[in-house]
């Protein structure tokens, strides 16, 4: 590429840098208050990284921006379709508008750096097959429900979402080593600042949050004949705090069993204490029931070899000491939201379940339409169990089963091309734990972000999951993402460890590295978190079949 081409394309993100600041601030002019007040701090936000950028690598104070954004709930819609074909009703499903959110932008952020080289030593985005080619194929399942959705515009709205999913993917697996750790140390620290704000809130009652952007009011549920509150931290709601716990335990939890620093096992300790409080304040009983599965298959796969160890018994004995006296707080909380009467919800998803089966009858292979369940629900069901409980009366709600809300929104095919999304992530980050020594803090990374994904899937058996909430589908498809990056690492291990040895050439640990040939790329390049080298970096290198 000629220095003139070079030039070019480092001056194409400014020029459309000016072009959107222009029609933003037309738009904002006369926008609602929390639109005006994303867009500025964007804009500013924008404008301060690529200072920085000039003379700094911007790609952790990125990466950082990246965890808040998946920590609280920052997010606009726009051109947001309210109103249900026929029946007026607000739509609670998918997307219901065209949705910008931190972790879409910093993903364009980081995709761009890639492309065009800014901020980053070497240039070049790497596709990584598997990711890429499954998230693709529920792409196009979701363009087929296109055949049976009375609501394009839904379906619409939902593919932009899928499609930001899929960048924010692409940009995650495109992290150096040190990049992936300095994520998984972000999200983790993160989680202290949601369970600070998930107390206060469940303490005192007070709505802190930034009200700005959309936060709701305290959640209060009939528990044993009793109105009980239920913290929503900075992700609005209960349930999808309950989400966010359930993902982020396993991976706090995997860095403080790793054998890495001492600094990531401090913070993964804290992080798993803080997600572990942080949990029983939802009062989420599906989110409680997923942590003891996510211990018990970290600890084998993360700290198996150390299990019986004297340090190991006597750190056992002591968080058991801990557990016990914690226990005499929140047992009796926990056991009564478990046993106790709960108003009927637990009661109305069977004959629901039963209802959305029926609905799939009626579409059993492409589904009704992706995000057209909500408003076709009550119209198309013939058993009448959808209106059960006058759920319907407040709006289009969706099942409360993620499996059978994909299923009949898709169909089979559709189903199919989410159950290999998922099951191929979940099988690569065993995979990631099984080919590094045990305790590697980047294979615990990729362990844990499988076991997320597994505590999540178990979840959607009486929730609908991440299909209600864009900033936990962004968290799900960021570990999906840390997945393919780790097993990138450790292909670029694999291939430093088969290098021969010169004969001439020292060995052991002051061994030399190997002279550079033309046309390769420098050994440093493949070194972990070292910079990869200009000339011997390909862009849009592909990724591997596993």
């Amino acid at each position: 590429m000629s220095a003139a081409h070079t030039r070019t394309l480092r001056a194409l993100p400014i020029a459309g840098i000016g072009f959107a600041a222009a029609a933003g601030a037309v738009a904002l002019s006369a926008a609602p208050l929390k639109f005006a007040v994303v867009g500025l701090a964007a804009a500013f936000g924008g404008v301060g990284a690529l200072i920085v950028g000039r003379l700094y690598r911007l790609t952790p104070v990125l990466l950082v921006a990246l965890a808040v954004g998946l920590t609280v709930k920052l997010d606009v819609s726009f051109f947001q379709h309210f109103e249900a074909v026929g029946q007026y009703l607000p739509s609670i499903g998918g997307g219901a508008g065209l949705t910008v959110s931190v972790a879409l932008l910093v993903a364009v952020a980081l995709i761009t750096a890639k492309l065009t080289g800014l901020w980053e030593n070497a240039p070049g985005l790497r596709l990584d097959r598997p990711l890429v080619l499954t998230q693709v194929g529920f792409l196009i399942a979701g363009l087929l429900s296109l055949t049976n959705a009375t609501d394009p515009a839904y379906l619409w709205f939902d593919t932009w979402r899928f499609v930001g999913l899929l960048l924010v993917s692409v940009a995650v697996s495109n992290l150096s080593e040190s990049d992936i750790r300095t994520l998984a140390l972000a999200i983790c620290a993160l989680c202290l600042v949601q369970t600070a704000v998930a107390g206060l809130q469940y303490v005192s009652g007070s709505e802190l949050g930034l009200s700005v952007l959309g936060e709701e009011q305290i959640v209060e549920e009939n528990i044993n004949f009793s109105a009980q509150r239920r913290a929503g931290g900075l992700k609005v709601h209960p349930n999808i705090l309950g989400y966010y716990y359930e993902f982020v335990w396993p991976l706090a939890l995997a860095l403080a069993l790793s054998r890495g620093p001492l600094i990531l096992r401090l913070v993964g300790a804290a992080g798993a204490a803080s997600a572990l409080v942080g949990v029983v304040l939802t009062l989420s009983r599906a989110s409680w029931l997923t942590f003891p599965v996510s211990a018990a298959l970290l600890i084998l796969l993360v700290y198996r070899d150390r299990l019986f160890s004297r340090a190991s018994l006597i750190v056992f004995g002591l968080l058991a000491i801990v557990g016990s006296v914690a226990a005499l707080y929140a047992g009796p909380l926990i056991w009564e939201r478990l046993t106790a009467d709960d108003g009927g919800s637990a009661a109305q998803r069977g004959p629901l379940n039963a209802a959305a089966l029926a609905l799939f009858e009626q579409f059993p292979v492409f589904g009704v339409g992706l995000n057209n369940f909500g408003n076709q629900f009550a119209v198309l069901d013939k058993t009448g169990l959808s209106r059960l409980a006058g759920l319907f009366d407040r709006s289009n709600h969706v099942v409360h089963n993620l499996h059978i809300l994909i299923l009949t929104e898709v169909g089979i095919v559709g189903y199919a091309a989410f159950a290999l999304v998922f099951g191929i992530g979940i099988f690569r980050g065993f995979r990631a734990a099984r080919r590094a020594p045990v305790g590697d803090p980047l294979a615990a990374i990729a362990a844990a972000c499988a076991v997320g994904l597994i505590a999540h899937l178990l979840h959607g058996l009486v929730d609908p999951g991440f299909r209600l909430n864009l900033g936990i589908a962004e968290l799900l498809y960021t570990g999906l993402g840390l997945i393919a990056g780790v097993r990138a690492v450790q292909r670029q291990r694999a291939v430093q460890a088969r290098r021969p040895v010169g004969p001439m050439e020292p060995t052991g640990a002051t061994r030399a590295l190997p002279v550079q040939r033309r046309g390769t790329a420098s050994p440093l390049a493949s070194a972990p978190g070292a910079p990869a080298s200009r000339t011997g970096h390909t862009p849009f290198t592909r990724g591997d079949r596993s």
